[in-house]
């Protein structure tokens, strides 16, 4: 997932240095076996289509149109934090300004997914993406 800029901006790098990549296979290397020719193609193929595909995921979030988000468990909670600042049209320094910590606190907890991060500073990040969660199902199943 797309977290920043500079990794949007290094993905398209990677997408036009793929495509090249893919054009450079046709007409195919005539020491290469068909074989190797058709999994190169799929793979670029593949990668090429991952990385669009995580472009237009950001820049629908950048747009701004997305207003809701969808937690299906707690562990969608990290990247829905993200999204949702993302979506706010916050930088990472924004929102590091907004809750009193550095940019690179809100770099690390994006990188790691949160996952050092208190139920209090979840909290305050939350409040300052003004996220509200306006309903709630939990299921307990019994173990064993």
């Amino acid at each position: 997932m797309i977290q920043n800029e500079r990794q949007y901006r290094i993905t398209q790098t990677k997408l036009r240095e793929f495509e090249q990549d893919l054009a450079s296979l046709n007409p195919p290397d005539p020491s290469l076996h068909p074989r190797q020719v058709v999994g190169w193609t799929n793979s670029y193929n593949l990668t090429i289509c991952k990385l669009k595909q995580e472009l237009a995921d950001y820049e629908q979030l950048k747009s701004g149109h997305i207003v809701t988000f969808v937690l299906g468990s707690l562990n969608d909670l990290p990247t829905t934090l993200i999204k949702a600042r993302i979506a706010a049209g916050m930088t990472q320094k924004e929102l590091a300004d907004k809750i009193g910590v550095r940019e690179q606190q809100i770099q690390r907890y994006e990188a790691n997914h949160y996952n050092s991060a208190s139920f209090d500073r979840l909290r305050s990040i939350a409040s300052a993406l003004n996220i509200e969660i306006t309903q709630a199902v939990m299921q307990v199943s019994s173990v064993g």
